[in-house]
Order: structure tokens, then sequence, then C-alpha cells
């Protein structure tokens, strides 16, 4: 898993996973008690599911790094699919929102 920030891009993750049909995932936390002005409106949290429906994160990241002032110029977050190396096949892509 790879993140980018302007210029800079690291990788923040990486585990084997089966072949097969990956289900990826974001799930997004509220921050609770904003201290300081380096705290972001949220954490994103990155990972997949296990056959059984379990969520394995991965990584997490903060919001605010997806936020317009950051990002430069952003109307929103956007979220897609996107190959860094090698070859990828992606069958069917599906956003379902878990909340207001």
């Amino acid at each position: 898993m790879l993140a980018r920030i302007g210029p800079l891009h690291t990788a923040v993750a990486s585990r084997p996973v089966p072949t097969g049909s990956l289900i990826l995932r974001i799930e997004v936390a509220t921050v609770q008690a904003v201290n300081e002005a380096r705290t972001g409106p949220d954490i994103l949290c990155l990972g997949f599911e296990e056959p059984d429906g379990t969520f394995v994160e991965l990584t997490t990241l903060d919001g605010r790094y997806l936020s317009t002032e950051v990002a430069g110029g952003s109307t929103g977050r956007v979220m897609g699919m996107y190959a860094s190396a090698g070859t990828v096949h992606v069958d069917w892509f599906d956003y379902e929102s878990l909340g207001p």
C-alpha cells in the first residue's frame, strides 16, 4: 500500500494475500478531541476483508492529507483503483456509505 502526499510517496503497508478476489476497505473514524492544529478531522483505516468478513487493518492515514488545504484544490475525497506495478484485474468497484 502506497501513500502519496505531494511529491513524496512511500510504502506504508505490505502483506501477501491469497490469489483470487480481494475486498479492499476504508473505514473512517472521527477524531474525538482535536488537541492541536496538527490533528486531522478524522483517521482513515485502510485494509482488506478476510473471507469471513473480518477487517484486517494494514495502516491508518490522517484524514487531513485528503483535505483541500493539504491536497491542493480537491473539492472532496475521491476513491479509486490504481496499480503501481504488475498486472491487476478489477472486476468491480462499489462504494457503500455506512454512515450519515
